[in-house]
């Protein structure tokens, strides 16, 4: 029996900026015919379901400070250490706190548990790593910066705030979509919707947002009847105990890639983020606002802390957001809303939202505090089986070639026995996710799977298929002339290195070529060509990699 162990095609850590006329240009015609479709009935909708478990790793975060930085103007002077304090002591008399980015770690989102099931991103359907392309903010109203500027507002989690020296764990982001885009789940946006509200306590943080889209470009994701259900979006927030709207986008203009129609408005309660306490991240946090984008660095000026607060997520399954026959229709993403979005409102021109949403106090309409990294589209996963054995996979991005400066690759992240079976022969080496520097056209990605069998009989007639990442090119001459697969075979201890080249002919490798047929176990073809290998008995205790290079499109 051949033991069919398949990787679905990850671009995990791969995000290209890529511009906006090389998906629009794909539009297809049939899509307008949803323009003209009546919003179904909710009560055609599936449930949605509350996270009870986030799975994350550790990334270490690029460090930036900035000695005598200002506070924002205004801030929240409030005592911190008084009787209900929260502030920053005498922010405004003191001018300037010493301000550091990157004191601790990245939290990276790699799963989550919801409704029994493991919810990770859906790599196979869209770059990168199952996020959107791209995160619009749609306005509405005057400018509250200085001057009539635009304002904008991250949080990020702290390590220390006090009024001489406020450390943030994760690196520095100026670019709030890129931030929300990111999968570090350590920072967000505080009050989204909020356009009215000022705290006594000078904790200014209102907007003039009114929609945020999360699209996806043409010609978006169609799913199977019986994918529906397993295949959604993730959203998660700071303190999970705010209500807010989603609706998923149907079709979008082929010019500019706004929304032009949506499925229903789904109202979502504040207790449906469920039960209370820590599922997997909490942290204290500083908001910092951006009030002028020509500030001097730093952009981002703090304005006041939040206590610890725990991170809680809600899981759409596609069809708690379209009905059928929708849900098996192709789709653009999602927008959020504010909760005082009613029902029955014109979606698209969100000029006719209101423009009185609060957004302090409890369940405040506008008070939503969205987390980054959890915004994508999620898959359940059903773990594999194997012929014999406890054959388990492992995959890493282990090189990157163009931009700089590199991560640290050298680390192995993780734990339980296939990594400490993979660390005992010297492997494992490796990161997930590449959030800094930027990968770009033209730069090369290394990954590398790695095998063990922690087990103790043998797994038999193992082949191994990866899916090469769509936005990406293999690279067929990465280790030779028309060798661009490089192998441990099983062993123990680890086996020398050898290169495999890129035909079907008598060594253990091959690849598949984009547009060509796949064998069956490597599962829905992608259409961008494949690695195969095939890696025969692994017996207990060994171990072995495969390893190839692509080129980001």
């Amino acid at each position: 029996m051949r033991s069919s162990c398949n990787f679905s095609p990850d671009t995990q850590g791969y995000s290209p900026r890529q511009p906006w006329w090389r998906w629009a240009s794909g539009f297809v015609v049939a899509l307008w015919c949803l323009v003209a479709m009546p919003s179904p009935a909710l009560a055609q909708l599936s449930p949605l379901a509350s996270v009870t478990e986030i799975i994350t790793t550790s990334q270490a975060a690029v460090v930036t400070a900035y000695p005598g930085a200002p506070y924002a103007n205004p801030c929240d002077a409030t005592d911190s250490n008084a009787p209900g304090g929260s502030g920053f002591a005498n922010c405004t008399a003191l001018g300037t706190v010493n301000l550091t980015f990157g004191g601790g770690a990245e939290v990276v989102l790699e799963a989550v548990i919801a409704a029994g099931s493991r919810f990770e991103p859906a790599r196979e359907l869209l770059p990168p790593a199952g996020l959107p392309e791209r995160i619009v903010f749609r306005r509405n109203g005057p400018n509250v910066g200085t001057g009539g500027a635009q304002r904008d507002q991250l949080f990020y989690a702290s390590v220390s705030a006090n009024p001489s020296d406020i450390v943030l764990s994760p690196g520095e982001q100026n670019n709030p979509d890129l931030a929300l885009l990111s999968r570090s789940i350590n920072r967000g946006i505080d009050n989204v919707f909020n356009n009215v509200s000022v705290s006594t306590n000078n904790q200014d943080t209102r907007n003039n947002i009114e929609r945020i889209d999360y699209l996806i470009g043409n010609p978006g994701v169609t799913l199977l009847a019986t994918e529906v259900g397993d295949v959604g979006f993730l959203i998660q927030e700071r303190g999970g105990n705010d209500a807010f709207a989603i609706a998923a986008v149907t079709a979008v203009d082929p010019g500019t890639g706004a929304p032009t129609a949506y499925g229903p408005l789904v109202q979502v309660t504040a207790n449906a983020w469920g039960g209370s306490g820590n599922i997997g991240v909490n942290f204290p946090s500083v908001v910092l606002r951006r009030d002028d984008p020509a500030n001097a660095a730093p952009q981002f000026r703090p304005t006041h802390p939040v206590p610890e607060q725990n991170v809680r997520g809600i899981f759409f399954p596609i069809n708690s957001l379209l009905p059928a026959p929708q849900s098996t229709q192709p789709f653009f993403g999602y927008s959020l809303f504010a909760a005082d979005v009613p029902s029955g409102a014109n979606l698209v021109d969100f000029a006719t939202f209101p423009t009185n949403t609060v957004g302090l106090g409890g369940n405040a309409p506008g008070g939503l505090d969205l987390v980054a990294g959890g915004f994508g589209l999620v898959r359940r996963v059903t773990p594999p089986p194997v012929a014999a054995g406890e054959l388990a996979l492992l995959k890493r991005i282990t090189n990157l070639f163009g931009p700089a400066p590199l991560p640290n690759f050298n680390q192995v992240i993780g734990d339980g026995a296939t990594l400490t079976l993979l660390q005992n022969n010297g492997l494992g080496q490796g990161i997930d996710v590449i959030n800094d520097p930027p990968v770009q056209t033209s730069d090369g990605i290394e990954y590398t799977v790695y095998f063990a069998n922690s087990g103790a009989g043998a797994a038999n007639n193992v082949v191994l298929c990866d899916q090469i990442p769509i936005g990406t090119t293999f690279n067929p001459n990465s280790f030779g002339t028309g060798q661009g697969i490089q192998a441990i075979a099983s062993s123990a201890p680890a086996g020398p290195v050898v290169t495999y080249t890129n035909a079907n002919d008598g060594d253990p490798g091959q690849f598949i070529a984009p547009g060509a047929a796949l064998p069956p176990f490597c599962g829905v073809n992608q259409g961008n060509g494949a690695v195969v290998v095939n890696a025969g008995t692994v017996g207990s205790n060994q171990v072995g990699l495969i390893r190839f290079r692509t080129t980001v499109d």
